[in-house]
């Protein structure tokens, strides 16, 4: 089904049906610090990547503006992270989370992010209009819990993460034309130690520059046990 997004500053609006959805990992700028977190994950037994930062082609109907999904269980969580878009040979930048089922990922990364829908906000600026600061883009995550209380769960900025530009040389091992493809930034530190799972998402992408700020909200329900 095709997606209907906003630019926000003009008020235009866009339909596209995405080509490829692809979620990036272990993309932090700092890759010695990412090095240093993957052989924390192999000592606890998680699969690692023999390469980062790592790329994953995920199915393209997972792309989705809803503002509410349903898990399998309880531990499963957002992120938030910048998301590129390639439309009308133009690049566009939103928010999004690609939401993750934690269970699964001590398996596989892959399948744990084939699990559960990819989630943007159904408004993007073109990227051309941050692209000289979008170290100064700010990012945020709030979760709210079971219990109703709301906790900022992650923030930085996406200085913290991969530039679009350090990914071309492996998009173009690909070999496919970007257009109408999309692509998940990977995400940024938490901001405790201790991983929450929350009922609610608040994910944002705030520009200090140009004083604007795209938001978007979802909230997570947990399905009724299998009778098996």
């Amino acid at each position: 089904m095709a997606l209907k997004l906003m630019i926000q500053n003009t008020g235009e609006t866009v339909e596209f049906n995405p080509n490829y959805l692809f979620n990036g990992g272990f993309a932090g700028s700092d890759q010695s610090k990412i090095q240093g977190h993957i052989e924390e994950l192999s000592e606890l037994g998680v699969p690692v990547p023999k390469t980062t930062p790592t790329l994953y082609p995920i199915s393209n109907n997972l792309l989705t503006t809803t503002d509410h999904i349903q898990v399998q269980h309880e531990k499963t969580s957002g992120e938030v992270e910048y998301v590129l878009i390639w439309l009308n040979n133009e690049m566009y930048v939103t928010v999004g989370s690609d939401h993750t089922d934690r269970k699964l990922e001590g398996y596989s990364i892959p399948m744990a992010k084939q699990a559960y829908p990819n989630i943007i906000s159904n408004q993007m600026w073109k990227f051309s209009d941050i692209q000289g600061h979008l170290d100064k883009i700010e990012l945020e995550c709030w979760g709210t819990t079971i219990d109703g209380e709301k906790q900022l769960f992650q923030k930085g900025t996406c200085s913290d993460l991969l530039a679009p530009n350090d990914w071309e040389e492996i998009f173009s091992k690909l070999e496919i034309d970007n257009e109408n493809n999309v692509f998940f930034s990977a995400t940024i530190n938490t901001v405790t130690k201790s991983f929450n799972y929350f009922t609610d998402y608040e994910i944002s992408m705030h520009d200090p520059i140009l004083n604007r700020t795209i938001k978007h909200r979802y909230s997570v329900e947990v399905l009724p046990k299998a009778i098996e």
